[in-house]
């Protein structure tokens, strides 16, 4: 019979933390990655939580958070904020996130049967779209599933107007005088741009202002803000005699690794190159000039999705609800550029 200090050694923490994280006690701070190592370590060691009683010490039910990147990464400066808003909503209301995979961990047999067997979990919030052949499979074995900017009817889902948020930042930019305009962005599941809202809201922008597509404006950098500095040196490279004056990228870490790549060839921002990013993450009003994005309220989203999955436990609506958030164009001065 595995014990707490079986899952402390195994993890590298205090018999203690492990006694307090798995009693739910709140009250001195463990970061969320140490939480989880300590959950996944005891499932997987066959620990059992046994409360000395119901009254006392009730035991916290868990809903589990399924998301879209394709990294094999846990972190993710967008999708944390809303892993963020989550844990605060479920906490207040008795319940926790009993675990956070990638699409990539579902690939796993061990961990999908893991997580749709797991007797705590009530309900799974699936943050973007996921293979098709995964989400059934979680919709057929999960009574609650509750999609973040998921495209699916018959579910309860949060989102928010990516293509009109994309085309008010790239109307942003024409309307500073910019007719060439680099899109930088990823083609998710459908492998196709035209499926992408915030390609679509680029190409809505400059279609309404009459500007011509150039192909050659569009950089497949797959949501890696490596290949993203990557792409754009090269671009600059083989492009040098006839630059664009402006970066559209689809979210702030690829218009930050942007920012990069052009300054190490020796061209500044705005000054040459005016650029908007997406998301309105942190790090961005940190940058050098601060990055202008469109504010996304990830925080809030993730608590609005909490919100809704525990309706649905508790309250089931009597049809799949869709609810659309509002965002906010931040405009800095990484954008700030007028034609002479």
């Amino acid at each position: 019979m595995p014990t707490l200090k079986d899952i402390a050694e195994r993890v590298g923490v205090s018999i203690s933390t492990v006694s307090r994280i798995l009693a739910n006690d709140s009250n001195r701070a463990v970061n969320s990655e140490t939480k989880q190592k300590i959950w996944d370590t005891a499932r997987e060691l066959g620990y059992v939580i046994k409360p000395a009683s119901h009254e006392a010490n009730p035991v916290t039910k868990g809903i589990g958070c399924v998301v879209s990147t394709m990294q094999d990464r846990h972190y993710h400066p967008y999708f944390s904020v809303i892993f963020d808003g989550i844990e605060k909503e479920l906490s207040r209301n008795g319940y926790k996130i009993a675990f956070t995979h990638t699409q990539e961990d579902l690939k796993r047999p061990e961990i999908l049967h893991q997580i749709t067997n797991e007797n705590q979990v009530e309900g799974i919030i699936v943050i973007e779209g996921i293979e098709s052949k995964l989400y059934t499979y979680l919709k057929k074995h999960v009574k609650h599933v509750v999609g973040i900017d998921v495209s699916d009817p018959t579910i309860p889902t949060i989102t928010y107007d990516r293509v009109e948020a994309a085309r008010i930042a790239v109307q942003h930019l024409i309307d500073q005088g910019h007719r060439d305009i680099l899109f930088i962005g990823g083609t998710g599941l459908s492998g196709q741009f035209h499926r992408e809202k915030r390609y679509r809201g680029y190409q809505a922008a400059l279609e309404q202002s009459g500007i011509a597509i150039d192909p050659q404006h569009v950089l497949n950098a797959e949501w890696e803000p490596d290949k993203a500095y990557r792409l754009v040196l090269k671009y600059i490279e083989d492009h040098h005699g006839k630059l664009p004056t402006a970066v559209f990228a689809a979210s702030d870490i690829m218009a930050m690794a942007a920012m990069r790549a052009i300054s190490e060839k020796g061209f500044r921002t705005p000054q040459d190159f005016a650029i908007v990013g997406f998301d309105d993450n942190e790090p961005s009003r940190y940058t050098v000039p601060p990055l202008s994005t469109i504010h996304i309220p990830t925080f809030e989203i993730g608590i609005v999705a909490a919100r809704t999955v525990l309706q649905c436990i508790q309250y089931p609506y009597p049809l799949p609800i869709k609810i659309l958030l509002p965002f906010e164009p931040i405009f800095r001065q990484s954008s700030d550029w007028r034609v002479p």
